[in-house]
Parts: structure tokens; sequence; C-alpha cells
């Protein structure tokens, strides 16, 4: 199998108690890689790398790349061109504030949103901003857009839906926030005209796209301990639906699956845990809070499988891709594993030719070719 990388532009992951990486952690055993990567091309913007990241994603289609940075920044990245592939900058526009999350695309839409509350519509083939909304706080939630509307929640714990051509607000939901949690919120889920949402008191909680009205409400945590650092139970990581299924895992918590309708677990496993999971047709994939990799049966939650030989190396959020679960950990390894088997089978360590860090905080897959944001403002 032979992959295409593309570098990308975004800043480094940073959560208001995020677990440290470890002094000593897991040696690496060799792995003869059966994989290898062609460097398509790379480039850096002029925005440095900042902590306030978690919320930054990039965008993509056949011919642009689209990404954010926190120091203000909105670029277009002319990717590839009659086959070619090029690193030229189609445009690029300066916010005031900084940009905390997004782009998020749709059409010729891109949404981002800033420290100080504002959402940006903005043309995704010049850059010129549309409509702008002020919300409550600062808008750290990658926005979702669905059935003309667009879905982002702020650190306060408000959620909104806003109108994608208008920028106007539909309807707005509060949460009651706990006084400590993880830096960052996941986005939103929109599933058969509902939205679900994990918090940072450990709960999901089911509204209506519609109207915001509250369908259902359960808890995946419960916190315990004699310090805001103890009684932390984010449910952190990326919900997932697949099968009619509702996926979640909570720090401090609890994998669990749920009816999406009504709330009700199908099962329940002892795990805690803050990075996205991922889900093919017959396993859930989720890595916990000391980086062991875990994969469970889809419909029943058994456990299948356990790795261990990540432990201890900030493992990132998991993808799939082309039958492989791709992991990524705090030292700049891209790691290919056997999702029957749980085996390591390829490796590799990205770099960039800046002389900066490696550290991958996003990857997309789209067919041969990965696109990867690293902790320097670099794409590759």
């Amino acid at each position: 199998m032979r992959l295409a990388l593309l570098g990308f532009l975004t800043v480094a992951l940073s959560a208001c108690s995020t677990p440290k990486v470890m002094k000593e952690p897991t040696i690496l055993a060799p792995v003869e890689s059966s994989v290898t990567l062609k460097k398509n091309w790379q480039f850096k913007t002029e925005s440095m790398p900042n902590k306030d990241s978690e919320g930054l994603f990039f965008a993509e289609d056949s011919t642009y790349v689209y990404a954010a940075s926190t120091q203000g920044h909105l670029v277009s990245l002319l990717k590839s061109e009659q086959g070619r592939w090029m690193d030229q900058v189609a445009w690029q526009t300066k916010f005031a504030s900084q940009i905390v999350s997004g782009p998020a695309k749709s059409g010729n839409q891109l949404i981002i949103g800033t420290a100080k509350g504002q959402v940006f519509s903005v043309a995704a083939d010049t850059g010129q901003i549309g409509w702008q909304t002020q919300l409550s706080s600062e808008v750290m939630s990658h926005a979702v857009i669905s059935d003309q509307k667009v879905f982002t929640r702020t650190v306060d714990g408000n959620v909104y839906a806003l109108s994608l051509k208008t920028g106007e607000i539909v309807w707005t939901a509060a949460h009651q926030m706990p006084s400590l949690s993880l830096r960052g919120s996941p986005p939103v889920v929109v599933y058969d005209n509902t939205l679900f949402i994990g918090w940072d008191s450990g709960t999901i909680q089911a509204l209506s796209a519609k109207s915001g009205a509250l369908l259902w409400e359960t808890r995946v945590a419960v916190p315990k301990g004699r310090t805001d650092l103890e009684r932390m139970v984010d449910v952190q990581a990326g919900l997932v639906i697949k099968q009619d299924r509702l996926f979640a895992l909570g720090y401090h918590g609890k994998l669990v699956s749920i009816d999406p309708r009504t709330g009700n677990f199908y099962f329940v496993n002892e795990v805690s845990g803050y990075r996205d999971l991922a889900v093919d047709d017959s396993h859930l994939y989720v890595v916990d809070d000391r980086d062991i990799l875990h994969a469970f049966d889809l419909v029943s939650g058994a456990p299948v499988w356990k790795q261990t030989a990540f432990k201890g190396r900030l493992v990132g959020d998991l993808l799939l891709s082309q039958g492989e679960l791709l992991v990524v950990d705090a030292w700049g390894y891209l790691h290919w594993v056997n999702p029957i088997q749980g085996i390591e089978s390829s490796r590799f360590k990205h770099s960039n030719e800046y002389g900066d860090g490696n550290r991958i905080l996003r990857i997309k897959a789209e067919g041969n070719t990965l696109t990867v944001l690293d902790d320097e403002g670099v794409i590759t």
C-alpha cells in the first residue's frame, strides 16, 4: 500500500487539566513497515502555534484545503491542480480575534468561531466575510452544519442553532458547567433530527434540532473525590453514531452504548478516556486515559483485544482508513494497527522541513491520501 502525505496548519492542544506526557513512555518495539509514504508538499503559514487550539480542525475539497490559526488567520491552499500537487495560497483572511474553532464547510461557506464569542461565515472561494453573530462566550466547539443550520456551543455551557444563510440565532439552550473541566468542547452530533451533546458534568443530552427542547438526559459518569481535579467527569471524546446506536466515553467515567431515541443503555463498560472513538461495522476502538488501546464488540460491548504498546505516549484521536486503525502519539509517530488482532503493522515518523515540532494534531484520510496538521502550524 502506498499513501501520499499532505501537511497542514494548526496549533498545540491544551486543556485546563490534560494528562501530561509521562517521563518514561513505553519504548516502541521494532516494526517492519509495509506502508510507504510519499510527501507531496509541505506548507507553513506565518502564524505561530498557540495552546488554545482544541477546536481547530481543517476542511477540504478536491482542490483546496482550508485551515485556521489562533492568531486569527484563515487560509485557503491550492493543494492540487490538473493532477499536480501544489502549495499555493489562494487567499488569506485576517481576523481581529483569535480563531479557536473551525473551519467547518458547507457548499461555499466556511464557519469559524473566535475567543471573543463571534461566529463568522466566510466565502470559501474568495475569503470574503459574510455574516457575523455574537454569542455569549468563547466558541471552542467545532461547528456542525445540518439542515441549513449551524450548531455550536460556547464555554459557558450554551448551545446555539444559527441560520446558515443569515447567522440569525434560531434557538439556544443552557447547561450548568462544573468549576473545572478539560480544555475544549467536542462538537455536537446531529442524527435523526436530534442534537446529541456530551457535557463536562458527565451527562449526555438529546435536544430537538428544530427547537432545542430537551428530549432526554443520561449520566455517563458521577463526580467522585475531594478535589475538583478528582471530580472531573468530562464527556470530552466526540460522540459517535453507528448502526442506530450512540457511543460515548467519559473521563473518569464509562464507555457506553445508548439508544438515541430513549437514552437507555445497551451496554456499559468501565473505561475512562477523553480521545475520540473509532468504529467500523463490527468493533468499537477506544484509547483510555493510560494510552491503552482497546477493541470492543460493537453490539455486546465485550472486549476483543487490548494493546499496551503505546502506554504513556499520549495517543491522539483514532482514525480508520483502508482497513487499518491509525494511531498517533506525542512523539510524532503514526502507527498502523490491524483492527482485527490489535497488532501494529507499520510505523511512520512525521517531520517537517522547518525544524519545528512534529506532533500530529489532526489527521484525515481520503482515499490513499492523508492530510496532517502538526503542532508547529505546518501543513504536510
